[in-house]
């Protein structure tokens, strides 16, 4: 049985996850990139309706797109912490753009059926574009 409450938040941390690593990448220095995590985002400021329940099929499908999504932004903010070439940088954060497209993908299909606030795909589509803009400043350094 899954509260509606841990749902919204599900939501709201894929919105944390997409944003945190999203302007995370550098190129050997070359190009910082914007921060784009929005904390506030996960605040459940979306309220659904009374007893609205999404279907089980509605997590067990994106909980493994977010958890992909959240490993890769891993791989990326620990390469950023350390000295790393900028052909890697590029992978990195190519990857995670992928993982963040299946994610933003699932999350937009299927938003009616599982309840997905307009206001968290919105902020996924911005993190995505954010994350677009830093994979070409990345890629082109190469």
């Amino acid at each position: 049985m899954i509260c509606r409450h841990r749902t919204w938040r599900l939501w709201g941390l894929a919105v944390v996850i997409a944003g945190t690593a999203a302007g995370s990448a550098r190129a050997d220095d070359k190009s910082a990139a914007p921060q784009t995590s929005n904390p506030g985002a996960a605040s459940g400021a979306a309220i659904a309706a009374p007893g609205f329940r999404p279907p089980e099929s509605c997590l067990k499908e994106f909980t493994p797109l977010r958890d992909e999504a959240a490993r890769r932004a891993k791989l990326l903010k620990a390469a950023t912490e350390r000295r790393f070439a900028p052909g890697e940088a590029c992978q990195l954060v190519h990857d995670y753009e992928l993982a963040q497209t299946k994610m933003l993908d699932y999350a937009v299909a299927h938003a009616s059926m599982c309840g997905i606030p307009a206001k968290i795909t919105d902020q996924l589509k911005a993190n995505h574009e954010n994350t677009l803009t830093v994979m070409r400043k990345v890629c082109t350094a190469t």
